[in-house]
């Protein structure tokens, strides 16, 4: 299988959680420590031997996200950009299918960069090697209170396998998906977070989904509904747990909490 050197950026999102800061930067252009979240991932991307990466933005951003391009491209010389728009809202599993002409039925990555990952290797970087070991889909996963389940993906799995190589975490293959469960209905307090590997398989039929609707509704289309079909048909979806600290940056409380733990980890490394 062809090793993983594409990366796709759903950067489409309005931030409504971010207002007032989104009335005039897209959500993925918000500065934390100094930095877009954008930046974050593409030196993720860097270090993990990305080289195209395709970002899906709203056409209302478009010339943001151009204008990103052109003055920084420089300072990531390794990687080739490419831009595609997602019109219509319908949903995270939509905007990947906005990319279908440039995958060239590869397997990719997904990022999306409102959580920052901090860990001592790429998070991006360990999931790759995960997907070299099982060449099957990989979700990021982490393990959250079970009182939070409510607002994530979640998942139920089997057995817990050490991560290859030299990877820190923990491996499963998963038998279900469950989208925003109550805690009592949710199979396990794992849930999926920021990342994903994904296969031929898994764009195939996100396509096959749109291209049977009229009309895409606002959110109609989630990744997890490929992904449910995945494990249907073939049954072979993985996630890693890893060990680093996600910074969810998605509401204006957690951005700032994000600041905080920057600085201090800047602080510590001077």
């Amino acid at each position: 299988m062809p090793k993983i050197t594409k990366l796709v950026l759903p950067v489409a999102g309005l931030g409504k959680r971010l207002l007032p800061l989104t009335k005039t930067t897209p959500k993925n252009l918000i500065p934390v420590c100094g930095r877009p979240l954008l930046e974050y991932v593409l030196e993720e991307a860097v270090a993990s031997g990305i080289r195209d990466v395709i970002l899906i933005v709203n056409p209302l951003h478009r010339k943001d996200f151009d204008r990103y391009i052109a003055r920084n491209k420089k300072r990531f010389p390794g990687l080739r950009f490419a831009v595609r728009e997602q019109a219509t809202p319908g949903g995270n599993g939509h905007a990947i299918v906005q990319a279908h002409d440039l995958l060239h039925g590869e397997p990719f990555a997904v990022r999306f960069c409102d959580d920052v990952i901090m860990d001592k290797v790429p998070v991006l970087k360990s999931m790759i090697e995960v997907f070299e070991r099982y060449h099957a889909p990989i979700l990021l996963l982490e393990r959250v209170p079970k009182s939070q389940v409510s607002r994530f993906g979640v998942v139920g799995m089997g057995s817990a396998k050490k991560a290859p190589g030299s990877i820190k975490g923990r491996v499963y293959q998963i038998t279900k998906i469950v989208e925003k469960p109550k805690a009592k209905d949710a199979p396990s307090n794992l849930t999926i977070v920021g990342g994903y590997i994904l296969t031929p398989n898994i764009l195939r039929n996100l396509k096959s989904v749109v291209d049977t609707l009229p009309v895409i509704a606002n959110d109609a289309l989630p990744l997890a509904v490929a992904l449910q079909i995945e494990l249907i048909l073939h049954g072979r979806v993985f996630g890693w747990e890893f060990t680093g600290r996600r910074l969810d940056c998605g509401t204006l409380e957690k951005l700032e909490k994000a600041e905080q733990f920057l600085k201090k980890q800047g602080q510590r490394q001077n």
